[in-house]
């Protein structure tokens, strides 16, 4: 009887506001931060730090869609709603389809971090051996489930966001005549940087699984969660344009990292490396969203299967493709290509389920005229 009595209340348990804007800030693919300055200068040209500005008010306009979903929905799983209207064996493609480009990102943001960290720190170290520690982490996380993966992700947070301080000793370097009166001039080419912009925001579409395990008036927490992003993006950026001149940062790989280079701290004497290795935090916080993503998915497709198999499933999926690229230009090739698929299913599938509902709100009308009028 006490297990039961244990089992009902976690079945009652509830992700909170603030939980869900910590987890929010932290399944955003941040590694993309490293390259942001140089993304921002090659394909906005002069000032293109403001270019976030933009793109900020485009995944708040997602984050609006998937908000109004959830009103609408009377906080409905979007499986329900679209369910309602459409028969599961069409949608079954479609899911699969968003499964594998969830595992393939996340296994590429995996892959990514690694061929990172092998180069600044262990060349000659195996690949597969990183893979396996981050597998095996990701296994503990998502067993636990939304909740525990929500929990773990607010402690990761406080080591990662710590670092964000460590800039503020780069502000002796710091000088407004780097930058330049001019905006947006250059080799510009708005499309593809706001595409590689939206990719570091990408992680929020998964939030639209949410909807059964939240709290009421949870969705100001999609608001905050992406703000604070935004404010730390902003600052780097900032910093950045006011740290190198604008030539600088259009050939350097990785600006991020070597800004934080430059930071004298009396106790730390490189700090670069420490910070891109508490990084592996947030890396893990996505990767482990993006698989629980598909999980839920995989669930619902066949639900007589217990959600352990689709966890296996899942991550040997992951550990696979993670192999595949031989070097760091094929990771980012990947990543490119998986990136646009997810913005694609980022905005295709909110408006997807919003014209599910109002099909749905207006035969729902429909049927009480017609009622009334009999």
């Amino acid at each position: 009887m006490k297990k039961r009595g244990i089992k009902g209340d976690n079945m009652k348990e509830r992700l909170h506001p603030l939980q869900l804007s910590i987890l929010i800030m932290m399944i955003q693919n941040g590694l993309v931060l490293y390259s942001l300055p140089r993304i921002t200068a090659e394909y906005f040209g002069t000032n293109g730090w403001l270019s976030i500005i933009f793109i900020f008010v485009l995944v708040n306009i997602n984050l609006m869609m998937i908000a109004i979903i959830y009103k609408l929905g009377k906080g409905r799983s979007i499986f329900e709603i679209i369910e309602a209207s459409v028969p599961k064996w069409v949608m079954v493609p479609i899911y699969l389809f968003i499964i594998c480009v969830w595992i393939g990102i996340a296994s590429m943001i995996m892959s990514e971090y690694i061929f990172i960290f092998k180069l600044m720190f262990l060349p000659a170290f195996p690949d597969s051996l990183l893979i396996i520690l981050f597998t095996l982490i990701s296994f503990q996380l998502l067993r636990g489930g939304i909740y525990k993966i929500a929990k773990a992700t607010v402690v990761l947070f406080f080591f990662v966001e710590l670092m964000i301080f460590l800039v503020f000793y780069l502000f002796p370097e710091f000088d407004f005549a780097r930058f330049t009166t001019f905006f947006f001039k250059g080799e510009t080419d708005y499309f593809k940087g706001a595409l590689h912009l939206y990719s570091a925001f990408l992680g929020i579409e998964v939030s639209i699984l949410f909807f059964p395990m939240v709290e009421k008036k949870w969705t100001k927490a999609l608001f905050i969660g992406n703000f604070i992003s935004t404010v730390i993006y902003f600052i780097i950026l900032f910093l950045s344009y006011g740290f190198f001149s604008f030539d600088q940062i259009l050939n350097d790989k990785y600006p991020v990292m070597t800004l934080f280079e430059y930071t004298e701290v009396p106790f730390l004497t490189r700090a670069e490396n420490l910070c891109f290795c508490v990084f592996a935090f947030k890396v893990l916080s996505t990767i482990v969203i993006y698989y629980w993503g598909a999980q839920q998915i995989f669930g619902n497709i066949i639900k007589s299967i217990k959600p352990d198999f689709w966890i296996l499933i899942i991550l040997a999926s992951g550990f696979i493709l993670a192999m595949v690229p031989d070097t760091l230009v094929d990771v980012e090739m990947w990543l490119k290509w998986l990136s646009y698929c997810a913005i694609g299913i980022a905005w295709a599938l909110p408006i997807f389920v919003l014209c599910i509902l109002f099909f749905q709100i207006l035969k729902n009308r429909f049927s009480r005229e017609t009622d009334h009028a009999n």
